[in-house]
């Protein structure tokens, strides 16, 4: 639901870009609408998100919630800006849409900024997986260890931010108006905004400060974005480190054009080492392709081949039909000349039966007994004749 803007201004801003975390971001809002410090307002931006996460954000009624949506994805530092630009409060809080604010975390981060004079203050932060459970083991947890460590050791911010990014996430800021007042908007940068946010303000002379409680919950999972191209984000952050060292260490004019002619260096290696992969790539895509054409030429001799054995199938087929189709001929042939034969046998046998039954008429009939009797002395002469014939 879109809320109102209150006329009061509060004394907190909860900034949160949404995007595609329909699984997560219940548990985000629900967390900054928990806090002890009730004296905030939460403005949320869905970033034109394609699952449900708007539908979600529609379940909130708090007269604290402000929610607005884009028609299209703008990406997560134009969504910062826009979110910054949209704050009243003070104070300013970023939270993500999968992370989660401990209750007391907007209280303590105010008091803190308020107790050292700061302008930004992180906090310890506790990791946590899809289904909110901790994670107790997971190459970040050392990561962030020493991270903090070189901040227990050297305590001075300049060498800890050279050693690495100990705020981790921009969810992990809360600053003064004053700061982003100075230090403005956030870089166009995919992987390391929040990291060069912080050394740029770091180089103008804010005050950073930190909070060794656990009051931020960072969520772990498949999509989390530096995870997405590792190569990608360490060059981007190497860039960026390049880009703002001299600034942030430069004592003087001298040292300034000093770390400037290093930083000028280090970007040249950096263009040889990208230009020393893109040879490996080619030489081990030219190694790929040799392979390949080798096997493109096995695999086309394999199909000659096959090809040979298909055309020698194919003539023993037609073979077989030809054999076939004089088979089926002479038993064609073979069954016409038993139809005939039948044929003929059905004739003889018509004419024979006609035969006989015209003879057994004959014998039958009256003419023929009375003729009978009357030759018969003349066949009984004949028997004599022939027997007295027969006995000479």
């Amino acid at each position: 639901m879109v809320m109102p803007e209150s006329s009061t201004l509060p004394l907190v801003s909860v900034l949160l870009p949404a995007y595609n975390h329909a699984d997560y971001v219940h548990a985000a809002v629900a967390s900054v609408l928990a806090q002890t410090c009730r004296d905030i307002e939460l403005v949320v931006i869905d970033d034109a998100s394609t699952d449900a996460t708007w539908t979600v954000l529609q379940s909130f009624s708090d007269p604290r919630l402000r929610v607005l949506r884009h028609d299209a994805n703008l990406g997560s530092h134009a969504t910062l800006n826009e979110l910054l630009g949209l704050a009243r409060g003070t104070f300013i809080a970023v939270i993500n849409s999968d992370d989660v604010f401990h209750p007391g975390r907007l209280a303590a981060c105010v008091e803190a900024l308020q107790a050292a004079q700061a302008d930004l203050v992180g906090t310890d932060i506790v990791l946590i997986d899809e289904a909110g459970q901790p994670v107790m083991a997971h190459w970040w947890i050392t990561a962030f260890a020493e991270l903090k460590q070189a901040w227990i050791d050297t305590q001075d911010w300049a060498a800890t931010l050279m050693e690495g990014n100990v705020f981790m996430t921009t969810a992990n800021f809360c600053f003064r108006r004053s700061w982003l007042d100075a230090v403005g908007e956030f870089a166009n940068l995919r992987y390391v905004l929040d990291y060069e946010w912080l050394l740029r303000g770091l180089a103008m002379g804010k005050k950073l400060a930190w909070l060794d409680a656990p009051l931020l919950s960072y969520r772990l999972h498949a999509q989390n974005t530096i995870a997405e191209k590792p190569l990608a984000a360490n060059l981007e952050c190497a860039a960026m480190l390049r880009n703002a060292f001299p600034a942030l260490l430069a004592a003087d004019g001298i040292d300034r054009v000093r770390l400037e002619h290093l930083a000028s260096q280090w970007a040249r290696i950096e263009r040889y080492l990208g230009e020393i992969e893109a040879t490996r790539r080619h030489e081990a895509l030219v190694a790929k392709e040799a392979e390949l054409v080798r096997l493109v030429h096995d695999r086309d001799g394999w199909i000659a081949e096959r090809d040979g054995w298909i055309a020698e199938r194919d003539r023993q087929i037609a073979d077989r039909d030809g054999w076939i189709a004089e088979r089926e001929g002479q038993i064609a042939d073979r069954d016409r000349w038993i139809a005939d034969r039948d044929r003929w046998i059905a004739e003889r046998d018509a004419r024979i039966a006609a035969c006989e039954a015209e003879t057994a008429a004959i014998l039958s009939s009256r003419s023929f007994r009375l003729g009978r009797r009357l030759t018969a002395p003349a066949r009984w002469l004949r028997r004599m004749i022939a027997g007295k014939s027969g006995s000479a």
